[in-house]
């Protein structure tokens, strides 16, 4: 009866702390204490009280893992796929804190004791589940958790399910590798740094698919943007062009010299004012692109950076059979590569960057040409971190690379030739 009693006990501690967790970390205000929620909590403790034993057993850490999921879904009302990751975060929490308490423990205590005593289990579970709730209370984790689960919804998510499955499997077949011999040696501490290894892996694994999904979101932003930019240009050539007729014919009907020479400047203004660029890209589609090229071409105005455009009439029609989703990862990679093709020529002396967008056979390419100042290194582009531009930067090349290689219809290539750098991108 005391044996009940203990697992009992220590399972519905751990229960209990793993549903404040959740609740604090997905911001719930959802009562955890209510006859409602009383199935749920008997459900969570099931799994110990049927299978916990003396001798350690990963199939009851494994079988918890996944109820809890089950449960938090249920209870707070999140997406299966975020209580499992939140389940996972969970169970590598208790099981950091698990190492700790029992390796000072094991300095006095045999392991096989340890899990014998079962008032001594019990209070190593209030103790880990302490630590594991003050361990939730980091802003930094609590953020970083928040910003994927707002997130995952919305992304290949059976891979991150998968690779956290995967994470737990092996952290409890680690455990259960080194409970027959729970001694510190050195078997025990190579093991240990391996489970620890593999809780790091998860928590690098979820701060870069969280740096990964911000770039995602902000190109996303601009491409919703320059959309909206292709629109007022449309109006904005229909408002100039009625403007110049009116202006016209005012000028027509006036016979006062500063009114018409005031008027023929009006009129110059209005046609030299980014009428050539308009005209560069007339042979872009809509859709985004054209927007997305003509406010890199403003860019590089403002930043006193000569920009050419030469677009084929051939590409129109090739264009406009590609889908939404092609076209958003096609912008997303340009206008990469127009960024730092600017930011390149600025620095340098003639401040020239020149962009092709021509057709061969089914493909259409789109070739930008910039000079620049000091040495690339060609071989390290696409690599994480490289940039030229200083510390904080180099994100956006990675990025771009990363979507090409998710993005099967579209390669890059590039070189350097005399005194230009030429970066290609090739829609198949």
């Amino acid at each position: 009866m005391s044996l009940l009693l203990i697992k009992v006990l220590g399972s519905s501690f751990m229960a209990i702390i793993a549903l404040l967790i959740v609740r604090k970390l997905v911001e719930s205000d959802r009562k955890i204490f209510s006859i409602s929620n009383l199935i749920y909590f008997l459900f969570m403790i099931l799994p110990v009280c049927l299978f916990y034993k003396v001798e350690y057993n990963s199939f009851v850490l494994l079988l918890s893992f996944l109820v809890y999921g089950i449960v938090f879904h249920k209870m707070f009302r999140i997406s299966f796929v975020n209580s499992i990751l939140i389940s996972g975060i969970f169970f590598i929490l208790i099981t950091l804190f698990d190492l700790l308490v029992v390796s000072i423990e094991l300095n006095f205590i045999p392991y096989y004791s340890i899990r014998k005593n079962l008032c001594l289990a019990l209070i190593n579970n209030i103790i880990i589940g302490f630590f594991s709730y003050f361990m939730s209370t980091f802003s930094f984790l609590k953020i970083k958790i928040k910003n994927l689960c707002g997130k995952i919804d919305r992304n290949n998510y059976l891979t991150l399910i998968l690779f956290f499955i995967l994470i737990i499997i092996v952290i409890t077949l680690l455990y259960y590798n080194i409970v027959s011999v729970f001694k510190l040696n050195l078997y025990y501490t190579i093991t240990s740094i391996s489970i620890v290894i593999f809780i790091l892996l998860a928590y690098f694994y979820l701060d870069e698919k969280d740096k990964y999904q911000k770039l995602s979101d902000e190109y996303n932003i601009l491409f919703d943007y320059v959309q909206d930019f292709e629109n007022w240009i449309d109006d904005e050539q229909m408002y100039r062009h009625e403007l110049k007729n009116n202006l016209s014919m005012l000028r027509s009907m006036t016979k006062n010299k500063k009114v018409i020479d005031k008027i023929d400047d009006m009129l110059k203004v209005s046609i030299i004012v980014d009428e050539e660029y308009i005209e560069d890209l007339k042979n872009v589609p809509k859709g985004g692109l054209k927007g997305l090229l003509y406010y890199k071409i403003a860019v590089a105005k403002n930043e006193k950076v000569q920009m050419i455009v030469d677009v084929s009439s051939k590409v129109t029609k090739k264009i406009e059979r590609l889908t939404t989703k092609q076209i958003r990862n096609i912008g997303i990679v340009l206008g990469i590569y127009l960024d730092n093709a600017i930011e390149a020529a600025k620095e340098s002396k003639r401040k020239q960057v020149t962009l092709e967008i021509y057709s061969l056979e089914e493909e259409v390419n789109f070739v930008i040409s910039n000079t620049y100042e000091g040495n690339v290194k060609v071989e390290d582009m696409n690599k994480k971190g490289y940039t030229t531009k200083g510390k904080g930067h180099g994100k956006g090349l990675y990025y771009a690379t990363k979507t090409i290689q998710k993005s099967k219809y579209l390669s890059t290539e590039n070189n350097v030739l005399n005194d230009f750098f030429i970066q290609r991108l090739t829609v198949i």
